[in-house]
């Protein structure tokens, strides 16, 4: 049974946003617009955290050498960086082998290597249970379960994301020339 699985949880993470954006980092406008995310379908409100620093600059370099317009494979990108110390009441953690197994998945944590694997995962638990948040793998680390992304369902939290996200600014990165 998933729904036992599902823990609160609380820690802080890193999220990145344009360094020169004129919005904030909790500003839900633009979640879930596009159709490529790995934990997400177009249309679905999903923010996305980092474990830590490393983990948000090799996701978006991936990201950005992947699906970027070529011409723009030169331009440098500066992004501001924000700590997030975030507590929730139902989180369930995809890293767990118990978790994986409750949901049907069997392969381990490369099983979310396959993008419909892990959209579809989401959506079962995003549709079908308690939880506001999943923790997976980061792709980039996966063999390392210390190093995640927490994929919040923005459809099932309060709309003020600063009732259980404290912010923080650390500084910027650059990804490019």
């Amino acid at each position: 049974m998933v729904a036992a699985h599902i823990r609160p949880w609380g820690g802080v993470g890193i999220r990145h946003i344009p360094s020169n954006s004129p919005y904030g980092v909790l500003d839900t406008r633009f979640a879930g617009r596009v159709g490529d995310n790995r934990w997400n379908q177009a249309g679905d409100a999903t923010f996305y955290i980092a474990s830590d620093r490393s983990v948000a600059l090799a996701e978006f370099a991936r990201h950005f050498r992947e699906r970027q317009n070529p011409t723009l494979a030169s331009a440098a990108i500066e992004r501001a960086v924000f700590e997030l110390d975030v507590q929730l009441r139902a989180v369930l953690d995809l890293r767990e082998p118990s978790v994986r197994t409750a949901l049907g998945l069997h392969g381990g944590s490369q099983r979310f290597l396959d993008t419909q694997v892990a959209r579809a995962t989401a959506n079962f638990v995003r549709r079908t249970t308690p939880a506001e948040a999943l923790l997976v793998p980061s792709v980039a680390f996966l063999d390392d379960s210390a190093r995640w992304n927490l994929v919040l369902f923005l459809e099932k939290l309060p709309p003020d994301l600063n009732d259980f996200i404290h912010v923080t600014p650390v500084g910027t990165f650059r990804v490019g020339q």
